[in-house]
């Protein structure tokens, strides 16, 4: 994954070392800061990425939004598991666009069944930790903790159930399909890192350390 630095002056030497592979995500950060300057608004992305777009790193004083680091974590730690497909496939902007997308989902919509879908799934997990992971994930963005309980939870639902969130997946150009695809990618990338001796919580835990609005964390 080249991670490409979406913030040019701000290097990733922990992700740059290692051999490229996969992603390159030059033009994630342009996506992030469309979704964090509508405030209030879910953005509306094109259903397929063009080519990379260059995006000017923020001037001093205008610290990155810690949303693009959660976006950029998770793509790392899923790169680390070997789950990703090759870069510049459908499938791999896909995956891409579903990373950016739903995370704006999840933490902007006042769609109720989503709403209500992800407080399911982190009280499943979390019990009474349920408010504390919330809060964190609506002001800084994914989360092992909020991915492992939406992959859990996605992936043990009926059918029908998971159909509840069509509206709210519509207004980020986004399907069930694309939904449980992901989520199935980060069951993969949990048993993989897994059978490597490592746990999910860890590596992205590892990775958003070295990623753009890691401050204080």
């Amino acid at each position: 994954m080249r991670l490409g630095h979406l913030y040019p002056e701000e290097p990733l030497p922990q992700i740059a070392s290692r051999p490229a592979r996969g992603f390159s995500l030059a033009f994630l950060s342009m996506g992030m800061l469309v979704l964090h300057t509508t405030i209030g608004n879910l953005p509306t992305l094109p259903s397929t990425f063009a080519s990379p777009i260059p995006v000017q790193a923020p001037r001093s004083g205008n610290p990155p939004s810690p949303h693009v680091g959660a976006a950029m974590a998770v793509l790392a730690t899923l790169e680390q598991a070997r789950v990703l497909p090759p870069e510049g496939t459908a499938e791999a902007n896909r995956i891409i666009k579903s990373v950016i997308q739903l995370q704006a989902l999840f933490t902007k919509t006042t769609d109720p069944s989503v709403q209500e879908f992800m407080q399911r799934a982190v009280a499943h997990t979390q019990k009474d930790q349920t408010a504390r992971v919330l809060a964190q994930f609506h002001s800084s963005g994914w989360t092992p903790d909020v991915l492992e309980a939406l992959t859990d939870t996605a992936l043990r639902s009926p059918t029908e159930a998971l159909h509840r969130l069509e509206p709210g997946l519509r207004s980020v150009n986004l399907s069930v399909g694309d939904f449980k695809s992901f989520m199935k990618l980060v069951r993969d990338g949990e048993q993989a890192l897994t059978e490597t001796g490592k746990n999910f919580h860890d590596v992205f835990i590892s990775h958003r350390k070295s990623m753009p609005g890691a401050a204080g964390r």
